[in-house]
């Protein structure tokens, strides 16, 4: 695919990136399984800022998570392969723990639950 291809498949996404959450939210099921503890929207997909350069960023929230970034990222990359999601997408995932989301929420502006384990 041509990169202004990418390009226009990117921006695509960008502008319905609503319709992918529940993607995302089902392949962190799947992933994660138990452990998911929450997924959350923040950015300037939320705060109205959002521009063709932006991505938008979930919180994927989950117990006993690896330490190493490594292994972090791979589950990243198993979240993304179930989910469809093409090699150039929009979403930014960041993994965190319960701690590590406290530390997030304290700088995070405003947020979309996607989903909290009650």
């Amino acid at each position: 695919m041509r990169s202004l291809e990418v390009a226009w498949e990117r921006a695509k996404m960008l502008r319905s990136w609503e319709k992918w959450i529940d993607r995302i939210l089902q392949a962190s099921r799947e992933t994660l399984s138990s452990n998911l503890a929450g997924i959350y929207i923040f950015g300037s997909a939320v705060t109205g800022r959002l521009v063709a350069a932006s991505d938008i960023d979930v919180l994927i929230v989950a117990e006993n998570l690896p330490k190493s970034a490594r292994a972090r990222s791979q589950l990243k990359e198993e979240i993304v392969e179930k989910a469809g999601l093409p090699l150039v997408h929009p979403f930014e995932m960041h993994l965190a723990d319960p701690e590590e989301a406290k530390i997030y929420f304290k700088h995070i502006e405003r947020f979309i639950k996607v989903y909290e384990k009650r």
